[in-house]
């Protein structure tokens, strides 16, 4: 595997001519990895890797927020550009980016241009997720082609909380350290259109064994994210969009990395 580092990269207007030795990245081939927060992205892309599938990582999506979107909004804000960590936060931030250039995170990846010499075997992004970004990637790159990971709600929720990702963080209520963990869940906005309420008092059990706050954050994470991208429309327009050839779908909750890799490899080569 390798990875381009954002130094390699350059940020384009749409307008601009072909640049000496780069190329604009919606000119050339580009697999495009789409899938929710602990849906197994970055596993199944190891494990690719570790199956000898040739390929050139572009930066990755908490890179093109940092240095794309949340960078850009700071400025038109009249801030100077400073990191945001938390994950809710970032949510927000790529949401109104959304609200001003459709596709977001598609339009924010169709800005950029690269040299085909630094790169080898296939061309991956990770990741895209939501209807609005992966139906604006189909529109602006033209040799585009889909691997859409998917995994249950509560599946994502216990690989976040097995992680320990640094990246995974964000505010927790002080409920969530002085009170009933169930009655905390219930607490967060929107908590009820993802999880059902026999899945939200099994949650409430974790905090036998995991941190109550950890729980908080993670499951958070995960309302906030769903509240923002519809994993499901997604599929369902890359499904009656694209050929098999141009998209496979896996549930991840089904298999080992180690099928779901092999299955990426099988179908890059059709």
């Amino acid at each position: 595997m390798n990875t381009l580092s954002w130094d390699e990269i350059l940020t384009i207007d749409r307008d601009e001519v072909q640049l000496p030795y780069f190329d604009p990245l919606t000119d050339l081939p580009l697999i495009i990895i789409v899938g929710l927060t602990g849906v197994g992205k970055t596993t199944a892309l190891t494990q690719l890797d570790k199956l000898g599938v040739e390929f050139t990582l572009l930066p990755n999506r908490r890179v093109l927020a940092d240095e794309v979107i949340i960078s850009s909004l700071q400025k038109e804000a009249g801030e100077t550009p400073h990191p945001v960590t938390d994950r809710v936060k970032r949510f927000d931030y790529t949401a109104r980016y959304r609200a001003k250039y459709p596709g977001g995170m598609a339009f924010a990846l169709s800005r950029l241009a690269l040299n085909p010499l630094k790169t080898s075997g296939w061309l991956v992004f990770d990741g895209l997720r939501g209807l609005e970004e992966v139906q604006q990637a189909t529109w602006l790159f033209k040799q585009i082609r889909f691997v859409l990971l998917d995994a249950p709600d509560t599946v994502r929720l216990t690989r976040l909380l097995q992680r320990h990702d640094a990246f995974d963080r964000t505010e927790a209520a002080p409920s969530a350290l002085n009170a009933d963990l169930t009655a905390a869940l219930y607490d967060i906005p929107h908590i009820k259109s993802v999880f059902t309420t026999r899945q939200i008092q099994q949650i409430g059990l974790l905090g036998h064994t995991v941190s109550p706050a950890d729980i908080i954050k993670k499951v958070k994470i995960i309302v906030q994210e769903r509240q923002n991208y519809n994993s499901n429309t997604a599929r369902i327009y890359l499904t009656n969009t694209l050929p098999s050839r141009r998209l496979l779908v896996v549930n991840t909750a089904d298999q080992p990395a180690g099928a779901v890799a092999k299955k990426i490899a099988g179908w890059l080569e059709v």
